[in-house]
Parts: C-alpha cells; structure tokens; sequence
C-alpha cells in the first residue's frame, strides 16, 4: 500500500435497516452478529410507553454499541406488525456505534407526521464524523408534498462535510426525495437493487406481492470516500438491510 493510499487509513461498515418493529428480532441479531457493522441506523424501532422493551436497546446491549434513540410517533401493532401483542406503542429512530458517541440531536421535519432525523456524532482518526437515521412518510410510492418538504428540511440541515445519512425515504430512486438531498450529498449505491417487500404484509394498501422496490438509501456528503455498498438478503424485516464500507 503506498503511503498516499494511507496506511492510516480506517474503514468503517455503515448499515440500516428499517426493522419493521423488530417482529423478526431472531434474525435481524444473526444478520447484525454476522456482519459486525460498526454503525448502525434504524427505522422503525419501537419502545413501550415506559421505555421498556425497546428494539434499538435490546440490540445495543446484545453486542456492545453505544445507543441513541428518540420516539417520534405513536403506532398500533396490531396495525403494522401481526407478529406482535397488540398494543399501542412509541416508533421512532435509532443509531447504534461500536465508537463512543460523543453527542446526539434530533431534528424535526415535520410536525404532521412526527417526522425527525436523529443524530450521532462520533469522533473518527480526528475528525467528527455526522451520522443521521431518518424515516420519511409512506406514501405508497405515490408523489406527496409532505414527503418533499421533509425531504427539503432534511436536506437544509445535511453538513456539507463528514456526514451520513441512513434513510427509509419510502420514494424510488426517480422520486423527488432522493432528487432534494442528492443535490447536496451523494448516494453511495448505483445498481439500485429492490429492498422492499420481503413479505406481502409490508403494506396492507400496497400489498406487494413481491421484492421489486427501491425504498432504503445511505447518502453521504461528498468529500467522504466510500465503497462496497451491499444489499443483505434476511427474513429479519419487510424491508432488506443496506450497507456501505466508509473510508477515513
């Protein structure tokens, strides 16, 4: 490796997932323990209303991450997840780091909806590094307004520099969403495979009756150097897990 290549140099594995509620929480560990990411970013982790039973946690403390999770809703899972003991619980999003968080935010998208993108920063070989997980609404693959403005809102508050954004934009890669924070950041895949629906019950309105739509993106700003994105193959979630190898 020649000295330019950096010998110093570090390479870390992005994911995110949006969990589907954890109904799958068997398999979405064996993935996690399989592939080791060093930074984690999910969708749709659930709590109870007490802050018991929260998915993001059980994960955290099974293999060692620092965790940072902030509710943004309140969901029926009797109407999202049929695995689940119905009852209404709090969604929200996470990010999970092998490396020590040094601090966290949470920015609002959207009042309508209770749209937030939360954040972790975490110092790496010197520099702090942005890390955001966001969940936009789903609009059934179907233009919206709302969706775009949060997307613009999420876009205005993006770095120019050292970030990573870890998104279920629920838009295709042609939708307006991934077109307002591309124009500001990157996104770190170019094949585009499909990473939604693992099952039928993804989406009582869509019914999707097969794994053909793109809906989960990481976006990174465009000094950061990355390769290797990856999309797993898992029954963990109805959405399929991402990843990309970040180098610094």
């Amino acid at each position: 490796m020649g000295r330019n290549e950096t010998a110093y140099q570090m390479k870390l594995k992005i994911l995110s997932w949006n969990i589907w509620g954890g109904q799958h929480l068997p398999e979405i560990l064996e993935l996690i323990k399989r592939e080791k990411p060093d930074v984690i970013g999910l969708q749709e982790v659930i709590e109870d209303f007490d802050g018991t039973n929260n998915i993001a946690k059980i994960i955290a403390e099974k293999f060692g991450y620092e965790w940072f999770f902030y509710p943004t809703h309140e969901v029926d899972t009797a109407r999202l997840y049929h695995l689940l003991e119905p009852r209404t619980v709090r969604m929200g999003n996470a990010i999970l780091s092998r490396i020590p968080i040094a601090k966290t935010d949470v920015h609002q998208l959207s009042e309508e909806k209770g749209r937030f993108a939360v954040e972790a920063v975490i110092p790496v070989n010197g520099r702090e590094l942005h890390f955001y997980s966001t969940h936009l609404k789903h609009t059934h693959q179907k233009p919206e307004k709302l969706q775009d403005r949060q997307a613009q809102n999420l876009a205005e508050i993006m770095p120019k520099e050292n970030a990573v954004l870890m998104s279920d934009f629920n838009t295709t890669p042609d939708g307006n969403p991934v077109k307002i924070v591309g124009g500001v950041m990157k996104n770190t895949d170019t094949e585009l495979k499909p990473t939604w629906s693992v099952y039928p019950e993804g989406c009582p309105i869509c019914k999707p009756q097969k794994l053909d739509t793109r809906l989960d993106y990481i976006f990174a700003s465009k000094d950061l150097k990355t390769d290797s994105f990856t999309v797993y193959d898992s029954k963990g979630s109805d959405h399929l897990p991402i990843s990309v190898i970040l180098k610094i």
